[in-house]
């Protein structure tokens, strides 16, 4: 038979497999949705901070080989096992049944952040409706009291990625907006105050939206993902071409690139470098096994695990000239140095950019066009998270939620819609901010360390390898095995023991936090864990023999094991060197 009939062949194959659990239309779709799922917030609010307070243009070289060390030989691993098997993270882990609760502990923790994060979400969809008044009411609010002594808009709230400028003894006009009209934040998470209504409608909407895009599967994420990827770009151009045109924009940019080469002597820097690669990809939260899991069989995931990470340090470095230049307007309108209007998290988005914009010639336009882009930035990123939860479900329980995969989707949506109502009240924003502090503190580095240690170490590189060559046709180079045996693990482990002697409870930190919070914030930090151990124990109880015999069997792979294209065929036909399949 020739090479025509190999073409009509494997295309009948992956039709097949589509029809059994669905896979992407083209690669463009994969490419765009994992690109939305790790260019997120983090892009926009948090790296330009951290790349201006950690050296500036020399941050970008221990970014870089954070990257390198860490980032692509760890994406290319999740992506690997994840498409070889056609299978999520929930159910993927049949390839050493022992840590069969890897995966649990990796859908514990996207669901906990896809609660909060809508919420996020809610506040910048708040910011984009207001942005359409005749008047920006942040700029009227200005003109009640444009100053007030911080014990009199609120607590502080400051955590890793949500923080506010704690060393200012006034706020602006803006961050008194922030705090009272919008938060309208209670003195402490003791007192969670009434709901806030408008915050409510803005956190059901988001979800109505995530829930419209999401209710037929990939198959309408990723159709919608090429709008909600590309989008931001363009936005993003459109305001960096803008806050060029304007005065002190220049200094901003300084500020932001000119290396400090003596922060490189710094070992927090190298650190701070390595947790932004870390969490920037979203590595060890299974979404790009998930996407991943959707490919073809034949998808080159080895050129992907190399684009990707590109892709998402060049939109950091990018988001950071667009931030930079409009900080560097706000420094030279008030007349002091950019490093006193420098923040990050919401101290940024929701203070220093609306101080920002109200400067312009038609602030309302660039204030919907900002505000816009950070909403369609934080939907493609929460695509991903409940991709990442009804994948799992539908993988693990495929009679159940095979017919019913809408429904599954809405149910999913509506628990964390009402699971996200206590962050709509006064006290809300303390009580997001604690999740954020600990979800992510403990567990996230912990299983990644598991995850790649199981698969080089107990699966074995080699099988790996041999996975690879059925996907690709060839064995890549092997430099990886060093990556994935020795380094990357020694470097995530260095990376969560650092984290983990140095970490301090939000309530020894921050005020307004009683002390059941940090117990409570402690039992997240340890939940997304705990499936780990449990599922060994119920995986050795399961079966028979002394603990020998079913610990050597609880670690090779389960007989359900398999290639995603299984080629059936291959009793009747054999594929000879050249490529063409002939009659057994």
């Amino acid at each position: 038979m020739d090479a025509t009939f190999c073409f009509i062949l494997d295309i009948m194959i992956q039709q097949t497999m589509s029809k059994s659990r669905g896979s992407w239309g083209s690669w463009f779709e994969f490419l765009f949705s994992a690109l939305g799922s790790m260019v997120g917030l983090g892009n926009i609010w948090r790296f330009p901070y951290v790349c201006y307070r950690n050296g500036g243009g020399a941050f970008l070289i221990p970014f870089f080989v954070a990257m390198v060390v860490c980032g692509c030989p760890l994406l290319f691993l999740e992506m690997l096992y994840c498409q070889y098997s056609n299978l999520g993270p929930g159910k993927v882990w049949i390839i050493c049944p022992l840590f069969k609760g890897i995966g649990c502990g990796m859908m514990v923790i996207t669901f906990v952040v896809s609660v909060y994060y809508t919420m996020i979400m809610g506040w910048t969809l708040y910011y984009l409706t207001m942005s359409f008044s005749s008047k920006l009411p942040w700029v009227e609010h200005s003109t009640i009291n444009s100053t007030h002594s911080r014990a009199d808009v609120g607590a502080d709230l400051n955590t890793s990625t949500l923080s506010f400028n704690v060393s200012k003894s006034f706020v602006s006009a803006e961050e008194t907006y922030w705090f009272q009209n919008v938060l309208q934040v209670s003195p402490g998470i003791n007192t969670l105050g009434k709901i806030s209504w408008p915050l409510l409608i803005c956190l059901f909407v988001s979800w109505l939206l995530v829930f419209l895009c999401l209710f037929k599967g990939i198959k309408s994420m990723g159709k919608v993902v090429y709008v909600a990827a590309t989008l931001p770009y363009v936005l993003l151009t459109i305001l960096l071409i803008r806050g060029c045109l304007m005065p002190g924009s220049g200094n901003g940019l300084y500020y932001y690139m000119v290396p400090s080469w003596d922060k490189l002597l710094n070992f927090e820097v190298w650190r701070s470098a390595a947790t932004q690669v870390f969490f920037s990809i979203g590595l060890g939260f299974g979404l790009i096994s998930t996407l991943a899991s959707y490919n073809k069989f034949h998808n080159n995931c080895y050129r992907d695990a190399l684009i990707l990470p590109v892709l998402d340090c060049v939109t950091s470095v990018y988001a950071g000239f667009v931030i930079f230049a409009y900080l560097g307007t706000m420094a030279h309108n008030l007349n002091v140095d950019v490093d006193k209007v420098v923040d990050e998290g919401p101290g940024l988005v929701f203070i220093a950019y609306p101080s920002a914009l109200s400067t312009l010639p038609l602030p309302q336009l660039w204030s919907v066009l900002f505000f816009l882009m950070l909403f369609c930035v934080g939907l493609d990123s929460q695509f991903m998270h409940v991709q990442g939860v009804t994948t799992a479900l539908l993988d693990c329980f495929p009679s159940v939620f095979k017919s019913r995969q809408t429904r599954l989707t809405l149910g999913l949506c509506l628990v964390s819609f009402l699971l996200g109502i206590p962050l709509c009240t006064q006290g809300g924003s303390y009580i997001l901010n604690l999740l954020d502090w600990y979800i992510a503190s403990f567990s996230v580095m912990l299983i990644v360390v598991i995850e790649v240690l199981v698969l080089a170490w107990i699966y074995g590189t080699e099988c790996l390898y041999d996975d690879l060559q059925a996907m690709l046709g060839y064995r890549p180079c092997k430099v990886w095995v060093y990556f994935w045996k020795y380094l990357t693990p020694a470097f995530v482990l260095t990376l969560w023991t650092a984290g983990i002697v140095g970490f301090k409870t939000i309530g020894s930190v921050y005020p307004g936090y009683a002390s059941w919070a940090d117990g409570i914030g402690i039992f997240v930090a340890v939940l997304p864990i705990l499936p780990i151990p449990l599922k060994m124990i119920w995986t050795l109880a399961k079966l028979e023999g002394s603990f020998q015999q079913r610990l050597k069997q609880s670690i090779r792979p389960s007989p359900s094991w398999q290639p995603a294209v299984e080629l059936e065929l291959e009793e009747d036909f054999m594929i000879c060197e050249s490529g063409e399949l002939f009659k057994q």
